[in-house]
């Protein structure tokens, strides 16, 4: 990620979603997914779509199951869909888990 800016804003973001998260080396931001500490939920500035304004600028978002060590679902959407990805993300992650049982 090369725009401070940016990442301060994703880390905004995660925090108003109450994601507890760490900067990577990667330059993205790894967390557990709210409620679910054996999924690891990962996310970074996936950049702006050619000749879209700034505010369309994408969020790349994987769920992984630290466990089986498979990625459950990945998304690559705007930002103002990332509580919407969320709410998805934990249906997915308890619907695996029953899947798995």
């Amino acid at each position: 990620m090369t725009n401070v800016k940016n990442f301060q804003k994703l880390v905004e973001l995660a925090d108003e979603y109450g994601i507890i998260c760490q900067p990577t080396q990667e330059e993205c931001l790894i967390g557990s997914l709210p409620g679910e500490d054996d999924f690891l939920l990962a996310f970074t500035w996936s950049g702006t779509l050619e000749g879209e304004p700034p505010e369309q600028e994408l969020i790349a978002i994987s769920v992984q199951d630290m466990v089986k060590e498979v990625t459950v679902a990945a998304w690559q959407i705007p930002i103002y869909l990332f509580g919407n990805v969320l709410r998805q993300a934990q249906m997915l992650v308890a619907a695996h888990k029953d899947f798995l049982s």
